[in-house]
């Protein structure tokens, strides 16, 4: 073989199969396949039968119907499941409230019906309480228990029955009157909540509202009355407490009127 006349790649001398780099003067270690294999193509898909979904060459991706991460050790994805166990015999969609905030919401209309209640009847309250209202400051002051029943004791007995009707009145009508046109009361709504019947939606009627009130009212009277003070306050801490345990989270007064406390507003 003749030497190159100038630089550049030519036929290795000791290999026919490689290329060569020559500088000019000497060949250098700089070598090259002078073939290379040109790439296959990809095998052709067979034919298929009319009726028969096409078969697959393996390397040509997932099959029809098929998961792509089946096959390559990893399990399909599951359907995420509902949060929350379902409550038996409760209405479908129905979101029971949370407890704190049906706490809250009694706390602001507690607040709501006392401030009206001194409005409206602060006068019987003031002619029940002006003939000790001096031993009553004087007793409050000095933190002595015994003189403040004591001057409580010596209240005028008809302003003061007569200022806790008018409460009681307030009561009711504050609670009907919301229950049946809202659906919740202005604590309700302040957080979120409303009371619906477990048998159909909507507003209460006039009957379940009077009954899921009354059952409060007439604790509330009893709590007032001597010698039925202590049953009074009994019934009322655990017609609190009640929704803590109950499956359906439903009071004393929930339970006779059969209705429920509900996230969100109730559907008309």
């Amino acid at each position: 073989m003749s030497t190159p006349s100038g630089p550049g790649w030519y036929e290795n001398p000791d290999n026919p199969e490689e290329l060569r780099y020559f500088d000019g003067i000497l060949w250098t270690a700089n070598t090259t396949p002078l073939r290379t294999r040109t790439p296959q193509p990809p095998p052709a898909a067979p034919p298929t039968r009319p009726g028969h979904p096409p078969v697959r060459p393996e390397g040509w991706g997932p099959q029809p119907h098929q998961n792509p991460q089946q096959g390559q050790g990893q399990r399909p994805p599951q359907q995420p499941q509902r949060p929350g166990t379902p409550v038996a015999g409760l209405p479908e969609g129905a979101v029971l409230a949370p407890y704190g905030l049906r706490v809250v919401a009694y706390l602001v209309d507690t607040l709501i019906v006392s401030f009206v209640a001194l409005l409206v009847g602060g006068w019987f309250l003031w002619k029940a309480i002006e003939p000790i209202v001096d031993r009553l400051d004087t007793a409050m002051t000095s933190g002595d228990v015994q003189a403040v029943s004591g001057a409580l004791g010596e209240a005028r007995l008809g302003y003061l029955a007569a200022f806790l009707g008018v409460q009681l009145v307030l009561f009711l009508t504050y609670h009907v009157v919301c229950l049946t046109r809202w659906a919740a009361t202005p604590g309700k709504l302040l957080v979120g909540i409303s009371v619906r019947r477990l048998d159909r939606p909507g507003p209460l009627d006039t009957d379940t509202a009077i009954r899921r009130t009354g059952f409060q009212a007439v604790a509330q009277a009893f709590g007032n009355v001597p010698y039925l003070s202590l049953l009074g306050t009994i019934a009322l801490v655990m017609d609190l407490v009640w929704p803590i345990a109950d499956t359906r989270r439903q009071a004393l007064h929930d339970k006779i009127a059969t209705t429920i406390v509900v996230k969100g507003p109730v559907q008309r």
